[in-house]
C-alpha cells in the first residue's frame, strides 16, 4: 500500500516557517536599493572630501574644485575645528568607513541574506547617530560658520534618504526591538517612510535658502 507523503511547503526569503524561531531580518528589495544608492552616494562624497583635505594639506593656498563661491566652498569648511571633531581626523576619513559599511550591508541585502537582530540594531543605531552627526555638521555650517560644503551637503541629503527609511522599517519588521504598538504602526505606515525623508531633506535646503540667500542666487543667476 502506497504511503501518503505529507507535503511541505519551503518558507521563502521573506518570511520564516510557521511556528519556526526567526532565523534572522531581511529588508525588502526596495530598500537594499536605498541603502546601496546611498551608500554609493554617501562614499563618493566622503572619498573626494578626503583627496581635498589630502590637497589642502600638500598647498594650504590650493583652490579646490568645490571651491565655486565664497559661500559654496570646501575649503573654507576643512580649515575649522568642526571638519575633524574625533581624534583631530578629518572627518571624511570617518566618513569612507562608515558609508563602506552601509555598502556592506546593501550587498547582503541585495544577496538576500538574513542577518540577525542584534546586527540590524547595532547598524540602526549608528545610521541614526550618523544622521545626527550629519545634522549637527549642517548647523555648524549654515549657522556658524555661513558657508555650504557641496559634498557635505550631498551627505545631509544621503543621511536624509537613508536613516528614515531604515528606522521606520527595522522598528515596524521587529529587527530593532520597540514597544509593541510603536511597532504595529510602523509596520502598517512604512511604505510612507519616504515622507519622512523628504521632509527633512526640505528642511535642510529651506533653513539653507533662508539663511543664505545668496546662495540660490549665486546659484540661479550668478551673482
Amino acid at each position: 500500500m502506497a504511503t501518503k507523503q505529507t507535503a511541505r511547503i519551503a518558507p521563502t526569503d521573506d518570511a520564516a516557517a510557521p511556528g519556526a524561531a526567526p532565523t534572522g531580518y531581511l529588508p525588502p528589495l526596495w530598500l537594499a536599493i536605498v541603502l546601496a544608492v546611498t551608500g554609493a552616494a554617501g562614499l563618493l562624497a566622503a572619498f573626494t572630501l578626503a583627496v581635498e583635505r589630502v590637497h589642502l594639506l600638500e598647498d594650504p593656498e590650493a583652490t579646490l574644485g568645490c571651491d565655486i563661491s565664497p559661500l559654496v566652498t570646501c575649503s573654507g569648511v576643512m580649515a575649522e575645528p568642526q571638519a575633524r571633531v574625533f581624534l583631530d581626523i578629518p572627518n571624511p576619513f570617518f566618513g569612507i568607513i562608515c558609508f563602506t559599511a552601509v555598502l556592506v550591508m546593501a550587498a547582503l541585502a541585495l544577496g538576500r541574506v538574513r542577518l540577525p537582530r542584534w546586527i540590524w540594531t547595532t547598524f540602526t543605531i549608528g545610521v541614526l547617530l550618523g544622521l545626527v552627526f550629519a545634522l549637527w555638521l549642517w548647523q555648524q555650517s549654515v549657522f556658524v560658520l555661513g558657508v555650504v560644503c557641496p559634498w557635505c551637503f550631498l551627505v545631509y541629503m544621503t543621511m536624509s534618504a537613508l536613516a528614515p527609511t531604515l528606522t521606520i522599517w527595522a522598528i515596524g519588521a521587529g529587527a530593532v526591538p520597540a514597544p509593541a504598538p510603536v511597532r504595529r504602526v510602523l509596520a502598517r505606515w512604512g511604505e510612507w517612510s519616504w515622507v519622512v525623508s523628504l521632509l527633512l531633506a526640505m528642511t535642510i535646503v529651506l533653513a539653507i535658502v533662508l539663511r543664505l540667500p545668496d546662495i540660490p542666487r549665486f546659484l540661479i543667476l550668478g551673482y
